[in-house]
């Protein structure tokens, strides 16, 4: 959603193999998220009868690739006994990549078409995605949502573009990485395995969500609050449980498949077939999937979590082959074109689809509660949404990523 690739020490050809096997994921994981806001919108009788909205937990393979991609050159330039990657770019790459197109979406959400919520939705109601809405003129809630900073206070959680709640979450991580790259590359040289070494940071933002988790739970069950409002509600608890603490595993788990990706790179699991070995990474990935669902359906809190060691694994299944310089299936079948450019546009459709779905619901535009009605809803808001990512994306977007390149260059 918001992340390029970061470079990478393996060849060329690799590396552009690589890239295009992990583009198109982004574009099916565009997708569920906005089936499952749809359903949640305009269908809650088929998601109480099917759990759709199972396909929001989409958004947790963005920050396991957003785990993978980042940390991958800390990965290889610590194996490869070369200098800590320029902490300067890194943030100033984060910065072009992510404010430029939120900030103009932002504005134009907020002060043109008023369609950004003014208050929390959960005190209006998701299933009314009008309600709330409208344009932030205080200068506090204003100034917290152009620095991407409005989920950690209970008044402005969910409000504005509500689901870019997500990216203040990863912002989180992109500030803790360079400490961790940090402290790898200054305390953990001069081991014999820097790959098993390099795993430290990922597992302890495992164990810092664990841990985090652990206590978000107890302030959810002291606080009585019901279940939507404990997650996303205009209160402390809800900020603790969207904060980056409460989901470092998330990122960290692409932290795995990084450390696992430049381990295969240099001749591990030499023994198994790359057929077979992706065979056990596919493997893991659907036991993963089926066990978050699994989580999903008995109401548990580490749903996210599970999907999270899912997402990890199918990153690897795709990208396994690479690192072997072979030819990856996974990668050609998700290099499929429609997908790839879904995938291209999705941090911009992303951030446009919720408020698309607002002017619908203004709009009077009828979308039956019905199967087909979902199916139509799906549709209008997919192409409208898509049609402003694509805007946004040739607009903005790439001409900040190439005067990023060119100033690289």
């Amino acid at each position: 959603m918001t992340d390029t690739p970061a470079p990478v020490t393996a060849p060329p050809t690799q590396r552009k193999a690589w890239i295009a096997g992990l583009e198109g994921p982004r574009g099916v994981a565009a997708i569920c998220v906005v089936l499952a806001h749809v359903a949640v919108v305009h269908t809650p009788n088929i998601v109480a009868s099917t759990r759709i909205d199972f396909l929001g937990q989409a958004l947790t393979f963005f920050f396991a690739l957003s785990g993978f991609l980042l940390y991958l050159p800390y990965v290889t330039r610590f194996a490869d006994g070369a200098v800590f990657p320029n902490t300067k770019r890194y943030f100033v790459a984060r910065v072009r990549r992510v404010f430029p197109a939120y900030i103009v979406i932002f504005l134009i959400v907020n002060f043109v078409l008023g369609a950004g919520y003014v208050v929390n939705p959960v005190t209006s109601g998701w299933d009314h995605s009008a309600d709330g809405t409208g344009t932030i003129t205080a200068p506090l809630p204003l100034l917290a949502h152009l620095t991407l900073t409005q989920s950690y206070f209970p008044s402005t959680l969910q409000t504005g573009i509500n689901p870019s709640w997500s990216l203040s979450t990863e912002w989180g991580f992109y500030l803790v990485l360079p400490i961790a790259g940090f402290l790898l590359f200054r305390f953990g040289r001069g081991g014999r395995r820097p790959l098993v070494t390099a795993l430290i940071p990922a597992v302890a933002l495992i164990a810092l969500a664990l841990i985090a988790n652990t206590i978000v739970g107890r302030l959810q069950h002291a606080s009585g609050l019901p279940p939507l409002e404990q997650y996303w509600g205009p209160n402390w608890v809800a900020v603790f449980s969207r904060s980056f603490l409460a989901l470092a595993d998330h990122f960290a788990w692409g932290m795995v498949a990084a450390v696992v990706y430049a381990a295969i790179a240099r001749g591990a699991f030499s023994r198994l077939s790359t057929s077979r070995l992706s065979a056990v990474l596919l493997s893991i990935a659907v036991l993963a999937l089926s066990g978050s669902m699994l989580l999903f359906a008995l109401g548990s809190r580490y749903i996210s979590s599970v999907f999270a060691i899912a997402s990890c694994a199918s990153i690897l299944a795709i990208v396994a082959p690479l690192g072997r310089g072979e030819d990856s299936r996974l990668a050609r079948m998700t290099d499929w074109a429609p997908l790839k450019y879904l995938g291209m546009v999705s941090l911009s459709s992303y951030l446009w689809h919720y408020p698309v779905l607002v002017l619908v619901g203004r709009a009077g535009i009828p979308i039956p509660p019905t199967a087909l009605g979902l199916v139509w809803g799906f549709v209008l808001v997919m192409s409208l949404t898509v049609a402003l990512g694509s805007l946004t994306y040739y607009l903005v977007e790439r001409p900040m990523m190439r005067w990023r390149a060119g100033r690289t260059t």
